[in-house]
């Protein structure tokens, strides 16, 4: 809620990827973080929130997601269809007398595609900095995610006391001697 208050929607996305509970409820005034985004006028929270109860999962992050755009083939296909004389006549004038102003990008448009591309499990820019523990549980809004140290836990074998650093098989230290630790008597 404090996130919501303050507007700080990468904390909000954090926060709810992680398993926060949305409509939880301040105890003092009854309002949930969308309620008090809404009173503080937050706007940029409330959209931040919004997309994310729309797609609540981030696909990208699961193994079985595949870095290809859907919209690619049939938009080359309309790039590449025949044109009549007339039309590439009229999209040349359409061009040289349209005025493009800069706009939002489109819902499941190219950006969208490069920002999944560049930050899916499958990316040659992921694929060789970092392995993910947990592949098949992508972050999901609403869904508990485990902290590192429990994630480390669990997917770390516990260390034999014989292969410690630094010690060899058959080496006795000084204080397995008897010496109790002490030096120099």
């Amino acid at each position: 809620m404090k996130a919501a208050v303050q507007g700080r929607k990468d904390c909000v996305t954090a926060l709810l990827l992680a398993g926060a509970d949305l409509q939880a409820v301040d105890p003092v005034k009854g309002k949930t973080a969308r309620d008090w985004a809404t009173l503080t006028g937050r706007f940029e929270t409330l959209v931040q929130i919004r997309s994310l109860l729309q797609r609540p999962r981030a696909e990208q992050f699961s193994s079985r997601y595949r870095p290809e755009w859907p919209a690619l083939a049939e938009l080359v296909a309309k790039a590449l269809s025949p044109k009549s004389r007339g039309q590439r006549l009229s999209e040349k004038i359409r061009s040289a007398l349209t005025f493009s102003f800069p706009k939002d990008p489109e819902e499941d448009g190219v950006m969208d595609h490069m920002v999944r591309m560049t930050t899916c499990l499958a990316s040659p820019f992921v694929a060789t900095a970092c392995r993910t523990i947990c592949p098949d549980s992508p972050p999901e809004v609403g869904k508990r995610r485990p902290a590192v140290p429990e994630i480390l836990e669990e997917h770390t074998p516990a260390q034999d006391p014989e292969s410690e650093p630094g010690r060899r098989p058959g080496n006795v230290s000084e204080e397995e001697e008897g010496d109790g630790g002490r030096r120099g008597g």
